[in-house]
């Protein structure tokens, strides 16, 4: 009994986190929506993207903003540590996650209970682990 009702507890676990992600994403994408022209070219240009790039935010796996936070604590890397936030650390990691053509498989392995092994694919994971050893 106490086999099924952990796994009942993981699944439905699961599946909250899950409706939050996508919760969080469509409030993010209705205040992208919100701004006027000049606040989202701003935005886009703060992350080095071109207005071309916009769609990449929305795309279905999720975003950098999701995903980033998530795969950042897999290395054991602190987001608000000196190393991460100071010299652009932190935004060259965002840049990089935006532009990722592995969301869809990045939010399936983060679903999961992920070790810094089964994260490999990300293009910030030697980046991260050598966060993570400091």
């Amino acid at each position: 009994m106490s086999m099924l009702r952990d796994g009942f507890h993981g699944i439905t676990g699961r599946l909250a986190h899950s409706m939050t992600g996508a919760w969080q994403r469509h409030r993010q994408h209705r205040a992208w929506q919100d701004l006027d022209e000049a606040g989202r070219e701003s935005r886009l240009r703060d992350l080095g993207l071109s207005r071309i790039d916009s769609p990449l935010f929305w795309s279905d796996g999720g975003s950098a903003t999701d995903l980033l936070p998530r795969m950042m604590a897999v290395h054991g890397v602190d987001p608000m540590t000196p190393l991460v936030v100071g010299n652009g650390v932190k935004r060259d990691l965002e840049r990089v996650c935006t532009l990722c053509p592995y969301k869809t498989r990045c939010a399936r392995v983060l679903d999961g209970d992920p070790q810094p092994a089964s994260c490999g694919f990300c293009p910030n994971a030697a980046t991260l682990e050598a966060l993570g050893s400091h």
